[in-house]
C-alpha cells in the first residue's frame, strides 16, 4: 500500500463572497491571519478567505515552495524578491506581489532556518 504524502496539495478552495474558487497552490503568495481569519492573496494581489487555520493549511503545503514566517503568515517562495536585516537579526520579507500586509517580520530565531530554506529550495 502506498504512503501518500500530505504535502502534496495542488488546489485549495477558497472563498470570494459567496463564490468557491479553486485555486493552485502555485498562484498563492502568501497566507496570512487578519481578525482570527486565514486570507489568501494570489499572484495577482488578489484576496480570498480560506476555512482552515493557518497550522492546519501548513499541513498541506510543500515544505519547499512555503515557509511559515511567523504565527501570521505563511510565504511562497516564488513571490520572495529579497528580505531587509531589520534590528536585533530579524528580517522583514519584501515580496514581489503588493499586499495589505503591514510587513512580514521573521524573528532572529527563526531567521537562520529562513536563509537556508530560500538557499536550499
Amino acid at each position: 500500500m502506498a504512503t501518500v504524502n500530505n504535502k502534496t496539495k495542488k488546489r485549495l478552495i477558497v472563498k470570494q463572497g459567496n463564490e468557491n474558487i479553486i485555486l493552485p497552490v502555485t498562484d498563492i503568495a502568501l497566507l496570512y491571519v487578519e481578525s482570527r481569519t486565514v486570507l489568501v492573496i494570489d499572484q495577482f494581489s488578489r484576496k480570498y478567505v480560506f476555512q482552515k487555520s493557518l497550522s492546519e493549511v501548513e499541513k498541506d503545503l510543500d515544505e519547499k515552495i512555503f515557509f511559515r514566517a511567523n504565527r501570521q503568515v505563511i510565504v511562497n517562495i516564488h513571490f520572495i524578491k529579497g528580505f531587509i536585516v531589520a534590528e536585533c537579526n530579524k528580517l522583514n520579507v519584501l515580496l514581489t506581489v503588493p499586499c495589505a500586509v503591514p510587513s512580514i517580520i521573521i524573528s532572529q530565531e527563526t531567521a537562520p532556518l529562513f536563509k537556508k530554506w530560500v538557499c536550499e529550495s
